[in-house]
């Protein structure tokens, strides 16, 4: 029985693992434009297309906001030096399979058996999410900023848990804005 409980708590710790989402994030930016200047902020409407959830949204820019102003940027409606827009957009992944067989011996006579047994493999499907944060000069209306996060989508994440999620993401994506500081 001993070996089937270290088997148990194997198969246990491997799913485990296996539910942590990995975060995949990457930045680009106009290099010749001057960071220095940005004071202050405010949203663009969503792009087209958008299928970011308007719960989820309202996290987001939430989350957005704060880590701006801990930044030391203001939102100011009337004059902002960037604008910032997001677009979330939401496919299904699949990657490798799950397997579940069984098979059956019978013995044959004194040195043989019968093998008996079958299969069957189901793709592993799930919900991957992508951020796209872009920063654009309020003035001259042209990209200088974009940072995208890639990771699976927690379908049963309290709002709690799905707002310390976003928190997360929002840190990583922005830790690398204004470019040059916080390396």
């Amino acid at each position: 029985m001993k070996p089937l409980s270290s088997l148990l708590v194997l198969v246990g710790l491997v799913l485990m693992l296996g539910c942590a989402a990995p975060l995949a994030v990457v930045h680009d930016y106009d290099t010749t434009y001057d960071f220095s200047k940005l004071r202050t902020f405010e949203w663009m409407p969503s792009p087209p297309g958008d299928q970011m959830e308007e719960m989820t949204e309202k996290r987001v820019q939430g989350s957005v906001n704060s880590q701006l102003q801990a930044k030391g940027y203001s939102r100011s409606a009337d004059a902002p030096d960037f604008l910032v827009s997001l677009e979330g957009i939401r496919k299904t992944v699949t990657g490798g399979s799950v397997g579940i067989g069984a098979s059956i011996a019978v013995p044959v006579g004194s040195h043989g058996s019968v093998h008996v047994g079958g299969g069957k493999s189901k793709p592993r499907e799930k919900q991957e999410g992508t951020l796209n944060l872009n920063i654009v000069d309020a003035k001259a209306r042209t990209l200088i900023w974009q940072g995208t996060a890639t990771a699976a989508i927690q379908a049963k994440a309290s709002p709690e848990e799905q707002q310390q999620r976003i928190n997360q993401v929002i840190a990583e994506l922005l830790k690398q804005f204004p470019p040059g500081k916080g390396k």
